[in-house]
């Protein structure tokens, strides 16, 4: 460990933060587990972003702290891959502070909820791969703030869904993968988790979409997530599940009204069949629509 960790009770000073900090013991508990997780970080990947102005600088990271302090149920530590927690605690935490400043800046509505009809009509812009750049602000005027965020280098994560102090839900994405069907199917079952499970959020969510996950909150949002881009009997019984070309997975998404790419990920993944509709998959790089920099 580098020599920003502080070895003695007596040495730990806190920034003038006593309004959010009750107990200074506690705090400087907290203070260990930040010191820690911050040794683990990419330090030449977050100089690159901007996050931190250098190796040593961990008071740009003050908003892990925070995360790590106020959180004492910490989501991240029941997390399977420990190796992982340090990318996803400083990840969340920079979704978290530009979620604040949004609320700060009075650009999100007051949050009054969202119904699976809602779900189903916002499912339907994905047929315009440009309006990825005009969700933020769709769903700001429904309360809810969404926050683009590139994943950092080596980490699992999919996406986030959480609330802040105002009761604001909080979705981040993190563009781990590419595909126009992971971004949209990530986003969808981050609203599934705001229209189940609104009053756990308090608590974030992280999803790691790729991973086998049998909670039953999961497996709730997954359905949700799917019957919004497509009912399940026609899912079943649609031509491309037995007739395996490209202009049959079109031809039921334009009558639908979804992307075909969200419909080919969705039976790819159904029929184990990773191989089939690679060219519709693989279409649109969603992180060069949003980022404009690959």
């Amino acid at each position: 460990m580098n020599s920003l960790h502080l070895n003695n009770w007596d040495d730990f000073e806190v920034i003038n933060t006593s309004s959010w900090i009750p107990d200074a013991r506690a705090s400087y508990e907290s203070y260990l587990a930040f010191i820690k997780l911050f040794d683990e970080l990419p330090k030449q990947e977050l100089i690159k972003r901007g996050w931190i102005s250098s190796k040593d600088d961990f008071t740009s990271m003050i908003p892990l702290f925070q995360e790590l302090h106020s959180n004492k149920k910490n989501a991240l530590f029941r997390k399977s891959n420990k190796s992982d927690v340090a990318l996803c605690a400083a990840w969340k935490s920079k979704v978290s502070e530009f979620a604040k400043i949004v609320v700060a800046c009075q650009k999100a509505a007051d949050f009054q909820g969202i119904d699976t009809e809602y779900l189903k009509k916002l499912a339907k812009l994905s047929v315009d791969v440009s309006c990825i750049t005009s969700l933020p602000a769709i769903l700001a005027k429904e309360g809810i703030i969404l926050v683009y965020e590139k994943a950092l280098p080596g980490m699992k994560l999919d996406g986030v869904v959480f609330t802040i102090e105002s009761g604001h839900p909080v979705i981040g994405i993190s563009f781990r993968f590419p595909r126009l069907d992971n971004f949209w199917f990530t986003l969808m079952h981050e609203l599934a988790h705001i229209n189940l499970n609104m009053d756990i959020l308090g608590d974030p969510i992280f999803d790691d979409l790729e991973g086998s996950n049998d909670e039953l909150i999961e497996l709730k949002a997954n359905r949700l997530a799917k019957n919004s881009f497509v009912e399940r009997h026609l899912l079943r019984s649609c031509d491309p599940k037995h007739d395996k070309c490209d202009k049959t997975v079109i031809e039921f998404s334009n009558k639908i009204g979804i992307h075909p790419a969200i419909i080919a990920g969705l039976l790819q993944k159904e029929l184990n069949e990773f191989e089939i509709f690679r060219k519709i998959v693989d279409e649109v790089n969603v992180r060069r629509v949003v980022f404009k920099d690959e």
